[in-house]
């Protein structure tokens, strides 16, 4: 998928701002109650990791560029819920009115055994590992990163599209997000692959500057191949 979200590589939206890692990790409560949704989220198997980037990623451009970083995440499981028959629309819709009307009670609830369901449920939507399959790929190949522009979700970053790069490492094989993003299996060989700076920016690349990215097997295809078929 192309869209806002895809900002790597991306210029003109000034310096990213930093407070030296001193303040405090969320900073209104509101951002530490989506956090623990999205664990309940993840935890109760209502999503993967990877359907709740495609949830951010569905975002009209507009509503993400002026959004929070945890406002992203409000929208992208209350999708996600709503989706998996977790939460009723007309009721939440009812709940939020009577939270901004300062009318809501929230319940109190206590299951001693949660946190241990809901760690084990996040560490499998995080999980990728997968049975090992032979890759195409090896250390010191030249490769190229395919021109593809899936209307799904993806990991491969548009940055490096159409980018040589030399593969540095073979990761072994795992999930790939792509499938797992929409509710399918599949996985591949995962590979770490070597670009210098001046391949992807051009002239505009800081001299000696290289990045290394983690590509999935069917992101890339050999240096020398063409471009038949490619979008």
């Amino acid at each position: 998928m192309n869209g806002i979200h895809d900002l790597g590589g991306m210029d003109g939206f000034g310096p990213v701002p930093y407070d030296g890692g001193e303040s405090e990790t969320f900073h209104e409560r509101w951002e530490g109650e989506t956090y623990a949704t999205f664990v309940a989220t993840l935890g109760n198997r209502f999503a993967s990791i990877d359907e709740f980037r495609h949830s951010i990623e569905r975002m009209p451009p507009d509503f993400y560029l002026e959004s929070s970083y945890y406002d992203r995440w409000v929208t992208a499981l209350t999708r996600l819920l709503v989706e998996n028959d977790a939460i009723d629309p007309e009721a939440f819709a009812a709940r939020a009115e009577a939270f901004e009307a300062g009318n809501a009670i929230v319940p109190e609830y206590e299951e001693p055994d949660m946190l241990g369901r809901l760690a084990a449920g996040v560490a499998d939507s995080y999980a990728t590992d997968a049975d090992e399959e032979s890759p195409s790929f090896s250390v010191g190949d030249a490769v190229a990163v395919r021109n593809a522009h899936p209307d799904g979700h993806t990991r491969c970053p548009r940055y490096a599209r159409r980018a040589r790069g030399e593969v540095v490492a073979h990761r072994g094989t795992h999930v790939l997000p792509d499938a797992r993003a929409h509710g399918r299996d599949g996985a591949e060989p995962l590979y770490q692959v070597a670009f210098d700076g001046a391949e992807l920016w051009g002239e505009d690349a800081e001299p000696g500057v290289s990045v290394t990215l983690d590509l999935w097997e069917s992101y890339l295809k050999p240096a020398d191949a063409g471009t038949e078929g490619e979008r």
